[in-house]
Formats: C-alpha cells, structure tokens, sequence
C-alpha cells in the first residue's frame, strides 16, 4: 500500500509539473485540490465500509483521471487569470503615459507662450526705441511738441519705460506744463522705479515751476536720499534751476 502512495504521489507530481503549476496557483484551483484531498483520503483508507465504498464510489466520479488531463485547459484558467492582472497593470501604465503627456503638452505650450511673449515684447521695444530716438531728436531741435507726440507712441508701445516719462515730463516743463510734467515723474516714482534721480529732479523742477517751495525741497531731499552717490550732479542741477 505505501509503495502504491508513493507511486500515486510522485505520479501527482510529475502531473503538476507537466501543467506547469506552481505552489503560488494553488489559490486559483481550489476544485482541483479538493479532489486531490479526496484521492488522498481513499489511498490512505484501509478497509472502507460498504456505505464508505458506495460513497467512494460516487466519489469516483468526481476523480480526475491524470493520464487525460487536459492541460490546454489548465494553462488556459491560468491565462485568463493572468490577463485579468495584466490588463490592471497595461491600464495604469496608460493613464501613467497619458498624465505624462498632458504634462509635456502642457510644459510644451508654457514654453510656447513665453517664446511669443518675449517676442512680442522685443518687437515693441525695437519700435518704441524708434520712437523715442526721434523724440530725442525733436527735442534737441525744440520741437518740444513733436517730441510729446513721439513719446506719446513710445509709450504706447512699452508702458513701463522711466526713461520715456521722464523725457516727456522734459518737454512739458519746456512748454512750462508743470502739471503734466508732475503727472509723468509721479507715475514713474510710483509705479516704476522709486529710486529714479531724473523723476525726483524734474519733479522739483515742476514744484519749482508752481511755485510750490515745500514740495520742492521735499522733492530733492528724496532724491539725496535715494542717490546717495548723486550728491555733486544733484547740487549741480539745482544749483542751475535756481540761477
């Protein structure tokens, strides 16, 4: 009898390996182990009585005869079983790839809209420093009122150039349009550049011009305190305004 186990056994085993079965699958065929056990309890039986050999006998039935086991069969439940967790993984894999590309598309398009900002923005200071050259030169011929137009169309073109206020601040104090002028160094020291010297001296100027003798004083003492390195030239400047 033990010699019989032991060959059923290793007959079992050679069976399992034929199909390719792992210990890992045993989870997936859990029909097919209860009939191993069942085949296990009758070899190890040793007089089964007549209600046991009837009940064998249905039993029987059910027993898996291994020299016809179809392994096409196995291997296709392990298959479908696999394809189940592959497809998981093939549908993360895609939607990996497809969050990978929304993000390169998207850093694509960013890359896109700063190349057409900087552009875009090269084109008008190319144009507004056209404008401002010939502006430069109304005034030096002073054509104070050409120069404001020139300027005017500058500006339109790049709106946050200091240097183009405060030449056309320059023009209006010519013209003696202190107001305006005020206008022009005001937006610069506030929206521009704080620091800017020729705002803060054209703006006294214009304070000047108003007869506004605090705001002047006011006014270069801003500038002193924002050029420390400016002394001599703002001295100089006022120095001029009051001759």
């Amino acid at each position: 009898m033990a010699s019989e186990e032991v060959k059923d056994n290793a007959q079992l085993k050679a069976t399992m390996l034929n199909c390719n079965l792992k210990p890992s699958d045993a989870d997936d065929f859990a029909e097919f182990e209860a009939t191993l056990a069942k085949i296990d309890c009758i070899l190890q039986s040793k007089a089964p009585s007549d209600d046991e050999d009837s009940k064998a006998g249905g039993d029987a039935k059910e027993k898996i005869n291994f020299d016809n086991l179809d392994v096409d069969k196995v291997r296709l439940k392990v298959k479908e079983n696999r394809t189940v967790i592959n497809k998981k993984t093939l549908d993360e894999d895609n939607e990996k790839q497809v969050k990978e590309m929304n993000q390169k598309s998207f850093m694509e398009q960013v890359e896109k809209d700063a190349n057409d900002r900087a552009e875009a923005r090269a084109k008008a200071e190319y144009e507004a420093e056209l404008q401002r050259s010939q502006g430069n030169e109304a005034f030096r011929s002073q054509k104070y009122e050409k120069a404001i137009l020139h300027y005017d169309k500058a500006i339109i073109k790049v709106k946050d150039s200091p240097i183009t206020y405060c030449n056309r601040a320059l023009c209006y104090i010519k013209l003696q349009n202190y107001k305006r002028a005020l206008k022009d160094c005001q937006y610069v020291l506030e929206k521009l550049q704080e620091t800017n010297l020729r705002a803060w001296l054209y703006q006294a100027h214009a304070h000047k011009g108003l007869k506004q003798d605090d705001k002047f004083e006011e006014s270069v003492a801003k500038a002193r305190e924002h050029n420390p390195k400016q002394l001599a030239y703002i001295d100089k400047y006022i120095k001029q305004l009051q001759a």
